[in-house]
This record gives C-alpha cells, sequence and structure tokens, in this order.
C-alpha cells in the first residue's frame, strides 16, 4: 500500500512532456537540473549544520531532587546556577491536580496547595533582596493519586537582573555565563505546604531555559521550511518531515538544550502510530475479499441506471465509511473501482474522483478514527483526560457533518450536473497520457498494466463513437458487465473481517465507558488486527506487513518530534500569547465564541494551503494552551470540536489540502486522468467555504446558545 501511495505521487507531480519542442524539452531539462543541484545543496548546508551540533552537544540532563514537604515548614532548594535569562523555569511532579493548578479559579479556598516561589538574597547580609510572584501548586486527593508534572517560569525582576547579569542583552552560546554573576548574589526556590499530611515534591529547576528571542524565530523558520517543502513538493513529505525534526533537534543543540533520546522517543505518540498500524493491517486484509467492488456494483443496481442517484450512493457510502476507516486507505481502495464505473457508465471521471476525495474528508471527520487530523486530536493525552472519547466525539460531531455532507452533494450537484457526460475528448486525452506513461515508464510490472488499460480505453472510444448521442446506456446490460468483473473473491475471509470489524467498533465504544479505563483507541486498533489475523490464518504475513503504509507512520512519528520540539522552541507559547491576547480583548460572554471561530477558520485556511496532518498537530497545541490559560479559562471541547472540523473540512480547499486529494490525483493520472490543481479549487474550494460555514453556525448555536459543553 506504501508503494502504491509512492506511485501515486510520482506520476501525478512528474512534468507533462506532451506537445513540448525539443528546446523546450532542453530547457525543462536544464531547470531540472538547476534545481535539482540547489536542492540538495541546500539539504547538504542543513544536514551539516545540525549534524555538527548534535556531535558537539551532550543531551541536557535535568538535575532531579527529592524534596520532603512537611505541613507548614518552609524548604528552600538553592539554585546551583545564577541565571542569565529572563526567568527560572521550575517543574514539580508528584500528586498534583493540574487542572486546579492551570486553572485556580476552579479551586476553593479549602483545597490545599503547595506555595512556591523563587527568592534572591544576598549571602552578606542573609537578606531577601527580592520575591517573585507566589504559585499555587494543587494537591490531589482522589484515590487515584496519580503522578503528575506541572511547569511554570518565574519572571525575574529588571533591576535583579543587572544584578546578576552584566549584558543581559544578548546571550552568546559559548560565553563564560560564570563572569555575569554578582558573587554576593544567590538564588533559592521555596516551597511551602499548606496541607495536613507530609508530602514529597520531584524538583527539577532550570536556571538558563532557553532563549525565546531567537528560538521562536528559528522555530518559525523551521516550520515555514517544512510547509514550504510539502506544498511545493520539493521532496517526498516523509522525508521533509523527517529533515524538519532532525534540524530542530539540532537547533535544540545549537541553545544549549540537547534532548536525550529516551525524551525524543517519548514525543512520538505512540497511541496515534498503534491506531494508524492497526487500521492499516485490517484494511489491507479486507482488500483481500473484493468487498468494496462488490459494493460499488450494489450501488449501481440500487441506483436502477440514473446517475445522480448513483453518485449519491457512491459519495455518502464513501463518506460513511471513511468515518470509520482511514480516508486515505478509503481512497486507495475506492478510486480504481470509481474510475472503472464511470467508464462503463461514459460520465466525467475527474469530476466524480475529486468528489469522492471530498466526500472522503468530510465522512472522516465524523469518529476519531475516520481521518489522520481526528486521529492526532483523539490520542492527545490531555485530550482524552478532558473526558473526550470516541463516543461523545462522534455525537458531537455528528449534526455537523450529516447537514454538511448532505449540503455537499447539493452542491456537487449544481456545479457539475452539466458537466458530467463525458465526451470522447477526455478518452482520448487519458489514451495520450497513458502512452506517453507507457514510454517514459521504466517499471517492468508497471508498464503492462498501462498497455491493457490502454486497449480497454481504446475499446471504450471505439464502442462511443459507433453510438449516436442519442443512444442510452442500457441498465441491465451494463449491471451485467460489471457483475462479472467485480465479485467477492473470498467469502469466508469477508465473514471474519466482519467479526473483527465488529469487536473494533465495540472496543472503540468500550473506550466511552469509565469501567473500561485500560482500553485505549491504539490498543483497540491492535487487538482487532490481531483478532482478524488469527482468524484469516495467512500463511504469509509478509506480504500483508508489506502493504502498511511505513512511509505515513515514520511522517506522523516525525512530526509529533518536530512539535515537541517547537514547544520546547516557546514558538507555541508565543502564538498562543496572541491568540490569546485577541480572545481577552473581547467581552467575556463572548470570548468562548471568538476562541471558536478563531480556531476553526485559522485551521481551516491553514490547512486548505497545506496538509491538514501538521497544521492539526500545530493547532492542537494552540488549542490546549487557550483551554490552559488561566485568564480565559476557556472549555477545552467546543475547542476540539472546532478544530477538528477546521482540519477535516479545510483539506477540501485545495488539492494539497490533505492526504487523500494527493493521493487520488496521484492514483487518477496513473490511470490516464488528470485532476488539475485549478479544477479541483473550483469545486473543492466552495465546497470548503460551505462546510465551515455550517459548522460556525452548528458551534454558535451548540455553545453558544445552548451551552452544550
Amino acid at each position: 500500500m506504501a508503494c502504491r501511495i509512492y506511485v501515486a505521487r510520482r506520476y501525478f507531480f512528474a512534468d507533462n512532456t506532451t506537445g513540448l519542442t525539443e528546446e523546450q524539452l532542453r530547457r525543462r531539462a536544464l531547470r531540472k537540473s538547476i534545481f535539482t543541484i540547489v536542492k540538495l545543496v541546500i539539504f547538504l548546508i542543513i544536514w551539516m549544520s545540525f549534524t555538527i551540533y548534535i556531535i558537539l552537544t551532550p543531551s541536557f540532563e535535568p538535575k532531579e531532587m527529592v524534596v520532603p514537604l512537611p505541613p507548614k515548614e518552609k524548604q528552600i532548594v538553592m539554585v546551583d546556577k545564577e541565571s542569565t535569562r529572563d526567568f527560572i523555569g521550575v517543574d514539580l511532579r508528584g500528586n498534583i491536580d493540574v487542572k486546579k493548578t492551570v486553572h485556580p479559579k476552579q479551586a476553593s479556598e479549602n483545597d490545599p496547595y503547595v506555595i512556591v516561589a523563587v527568592e534572591a538574597f544576598n549571602i552578606k547580609t542573609d537578606v531577601i533582596i527580592w520575591k517573585s510572584k507566589e504559585w499555587r501548586v494543587y494537591i490531589d486527593e482522589s484515590d487515584l493519586q496519580e503522578l503528575h508534572t506541572v511547569k511554570n517560569n518565574f519572571a525575574l525582576d529588571k533591576d535583579i537582573k543587572k544584578l546578576l547579569i552584566k549584558d543581559a542583552t544578548f546571550d552568546t552560546l559559548w560565553k563564560d555565563r560564570s563572569s555575569w554573576r554578582d558573587p554576593n548574589m544567590k538564588m533559592q526556590v521555596t516551597l511551602l505546604s499548606l496541607h495536613k499530611n507530609p508530602l514529597g515534591f520531584v524538583v527539577n529547576i532550570n536556571p538558563d531555559p532557553i532563549n525565546t528571542k531567537i528560538s521562536v524565530w528559528l522555530g518559525l523558520l523551521l516550520l515555514i521550511f517544512l510547509y514550504v517543502m510539502i506544498c511545493f513538493d520539493i521532496t517526498d513529505r516523509t522525508f521533509a518531515s523527517l529533515m524538519a525534526a532532525t534540524s530542530a533537534i539540532g537547533i535544540l543543540c545549537f541553545l544549549d538544550e540537547r534532548p536525550s533520546l529516551s525524551k525524543i522517543i517519548g514525543w512520538m505518540d505512540m497511541e496515534t502510530l498503534m491506531l494508524l498500524f492497526g487500521m492499516m493491517v485490517m484494511v489491507s486484509i479486507i482488500s483481500d475479499t473484493g468487498i468494496f467492488d462488490y459494493l460499488s456494483v450494489i450501488a449501481y443496481q440500487l441506483s436502477k441506471g440514473k446517475i445522480w442517484r448513483l453518485l449519491f450512493f457512491l459519495y455518502m457510502f464513501t463518506g460513511i465509511v471513511s468515518a470509520f476507516l482511514d480516508n486515505v486507505t478509503i481512497v486507495l481502495l475506492m478510486v480504481p473501482v470509481t474510475i472503472r464505473l464511470c467508464e462503463v457508465l461514459a460520465i466525467n471521471t475527474t469530476i466524480v474522483l475529486i468528489s469522492v476525495a471530498i466526500f472522503s474528508n468530510i465522512g472522516g471527520t465524523l469518529t476519531p478514527v475516520g481521518d489522520p487530523p481526528n486521529v492526532i486530536i483523539a490520542t492527545n493525552e490531555y485530550v482524552r483526560e478532558s473526558g473526550i472519547n470516541f463516543g461523545n466525539f462522534m455525537l458531537h460531531m455528528l449534526p455537523g457533518v450529516v447537514i454538511s455532507m448532505l449540503l455537499a452533494f447539493l452542491m456537487i450537484y449544481f456545479m457539475t450536473r452539466n458537466k458530467l457526460k463525458e465526451s470522447g475528448d477526455q478518452l482520448r486525452r487519458s489514451i495520450e497520457m497513458l502512452e506517453a506513461q507507457a514510454e517514459k515508464s521504466k517499471d517492468t510490472q508497471y508498464n503492462p498494466k498501462i498497455v491493457i488499460h490502454i486497449a480497454e480505453l481504446k475499446e471504450r472510444l471505439k464502442k462511443e463513437e459507433s453510438l449516436s448521442p442519442t443512444t442510452h446506456i442500457d441498465f441491465e446490460e451494463t449491471l451485467k458487465e460489471i457483475k462479472s468483473k467485480h465479485k467477492i473473491r473470498d467469502v469466508p475471509l469477508l465473514i471474519k473481517c466482519c467479526i473483527a470489524f465488529v469487536t473494533i467498533i465495540m472496543l472503540f465504544l468500550f473506550c466511552s465507558i469509565p469501567d473500561f479505563k485500560g482500553i485505549m483507541l491504539g490498543w483497540a486498533a491492535i487487538l482487532a488486527a490481531l483478532l482478524l489475523l488469527i482468524l484469516a490464518d495467512k500463511p504469509d504475513v509478509d506480504s500483508i506487513i508489506e502493504r502498511v503504509e511505513w512511509s505515513t507512520l515514520v511522517f506522523f512519528a516525525a512530526l509529533f518530534v518536530l512539535m515537541e520540539a517547537l514547544v520546547d522552541m516557546g514558538l507555541i507559547d508565543c502564538i498562543s500569547d496572541i491568540t490569546t491576547s485577541i480572545v481577552k480583548s473581547v467581552d467575556k460572554s463572548n470570548q468562548l465564541t471568538v476562541g471558536i471561530l478563531l480556531v476553526l477558520w485559522i485551521s481551516a485556511i491553514s490547512s486548505a494551503l497545506v496538509d491538514n496532518i501538521p497544521i492539526t498537530t500545530l493547532m492542537l497545541k494552540l488549542t490546549i494552551k487557550l483551554a490552559t490559560n488561566d485568564t480565559i479559562a476557556l472549555p477545552l471541547q467546543p475547542l476540539v470540536w472546532a478544530l477538528s472540523f477546521g482540519a477535516c473540512f479545510g483539506g477540501n480547499g485545495t488539492l494539497i489540502g490533505a492526504s487523500a486529494n494527493v493521493v487520488t490525483a496521484g492514483i487518477a493520472k496513473q490511470h490516464g486522468y488528470e485532476i488539475s490543481f485549478l479544477l479541483f479549487f473550483i469545486i473543492g474550494f466552495p465546497i470548503m467555504i460551505m462546510t465551515v460555514v455550517v459548522s460556525t453556525i452548528y458551534l454558535f448555536i451548540a455553545h453558544h446558545l445552548y451551552t452544550w459543553n
């Protein structure tokens, strides 16, 4: 399956040389050579830069210490190295109530807490010169006293900075910081427990946290670098994400904050990777049964030969199945079937394929497993702890998705009803493209498939030219033809797949039940995949593993590393501060509405311009920051629904907005059908605007008028 995606992308982005002169071909080849050389030089410079810093910089190992906290006794932790930055970072791990600590307004007067502060004192006079603002860390008194970590940066007073730092305007990486300290000044962190019982915290003090003045700009440039590589398809997106993630680690090394290998591995969201892997294994087995081909036959039979009725069933089926299976996988399976169906019915294949991709994105919005952005959202630990599960996710998304699917079908009908009839010109263009591909193709396995398809299209063209314009397609004859070609190939395997599919749906629903706390989406997918492997009893498991989209899994893993690195660089906090200031500028009664609008439309417009997977990863960090900001304290769930709608629906805006779009266009080009950026934009962008407007109205009614959160 991974190979199919690679071939699809390769043929979609290949240069079309049809009708060009020798001089034009020579100039194009020269430009391509220059572009390749420039790209290689840039990549090599980047590689050398982060390689040098990774080699020279040791891992940053924070010095942790366990501090006992007797009731009402002040404990002092000395800061070994004086700060040379604008603030001191303090991390605490223990039985901490994270929600009340992040949102102090949710705590009552009787809730116990620990007071944390930073002090500067003179060792000669033993007088406290300065004390920071106190930070209240609330204690978790529930039965499940799990260990949680909270972080806070204590800003240093300007006068104190002058005493500590002789030149605080700029930190050089290699400058001896000891020469900047006032020898009479010392810093300490104080902890005072107001709990009735003795406690203990693991304390980590970072006197020299990362310089955000530099790191934010470096992180922003790195993010733009990734988006440019993906948007203009300069290189494969998996390789682009690996380059960006490794560059981010190199930047952290440059800033003297190199993460350890265990920390980098911890940045990868293993539950998301487990979920995707399990679903890919299941779909690779289900595809062997031929069920997807057969369902297209059923759709045609139910339509009674009515084209738009058939397309309604086809689009709705694509949307519904995409809700429970990854939409990239769905288009991989549905696009070849749709192409065959369109060729038999002599309708415009490119328009139908664009519509299939659009409905896969809309339908995938319904559940946490239907679209990669939703997978990223639903498997986030903070999102899960806020009470979002498979059941309430689907419940909250259902009204917006159903209305959007129905209105999207009406829009497609009115926009394309006069363009749906296929002409001989389209078949001729398809034959020319396939013949050009057959000449260029060096893949000995791929070439014969092109030749066979060319022969089929020529036969179809010959048949169409022999018919008069008034000739109608015979329903019974066409049904008989497609029934003979599309059959269920393995009924026993199909039954086993149904058992596994019912099992995974039940496990997904168990995730919504509080008593089943051990089951998560990732484990549900793995357990169902193992069940199907047992039932299928395949003698050659290698063939199934080979069809797993490993490049997609590596892309996700690298993306998780990149986004966590950007968090360490302070970019997410910077964007969050800007967004928070906008939300705070409006009346408190309208802050949630403004927050929903910002998350929804920023994610939608961004996802239309760039692949929605990195946008979702970035915006999720921002969404959590908005929800955990104690000055506004917006509820998380409405922001999560807004992010899901925006990222998934926004992917329909352009051809590069979602992975399903690119894969659809790539497979179409393999079959001789050109889906241009402009054609997809003409159909997809109005539908994107309409669906986002529907989502805006729905979220406004649900969470502003009726406060359904």
